[in-house]
């Protein structure tokens, strides 16, 4: 094996990783044809954000932490969040809902719902 060898090996396996990123991005693209671009989720119902039946639609979850992020309370101070878990409502979408605890001053202002899926 000579010098450069390894550079050609690690350029391929390179190429093989992001084939295979590129297949599952594409496999969650099709899995989720009831994605939306949205504000809301079409199916959703009861109030917004504050049931599993109408989540907050985020894009990933990285646009879930941004949107927890920019809570605020009435009064303007932020807020701190807590996952509690997931659940589904298949009669509005397809992927999992998270649940998360918000609080303001260690006291619990209540149960938001996201969907970043």
């Amino acid at each position: 094996m000579g010098l450069f060898d390894f550079f050609g090996k690690k350029k391929k396996e390179e190429q093989e990783a992001a084939e295979l990123l590129k297949a599952i991005i594409q496999y969650q693209v099709e899995s989720r044809k009831d994605g939306v671009d949205t504000d809301d989720i079409p199916k959703g119902y009861g109030p917004f954000g504050l049931c599993k039946t109408n989540p907050v639609p985020t894009r990933g979850v990285p646009g879930s932490n941004e949107y927890l992020a920019r809570l605020r309370t009435k009064d303007g101070r932020s807020v701190e969040s807590s996952r509690m878990g997931s659940t589904s409502a298949e009669d509005v979408t397809s992927g999992m809902i998270d649940m998360y605890n918000i609080s303001s001053g260690g006291v619990s202002l209540g149960t938001v719902y996201l969907c970043p899926y």
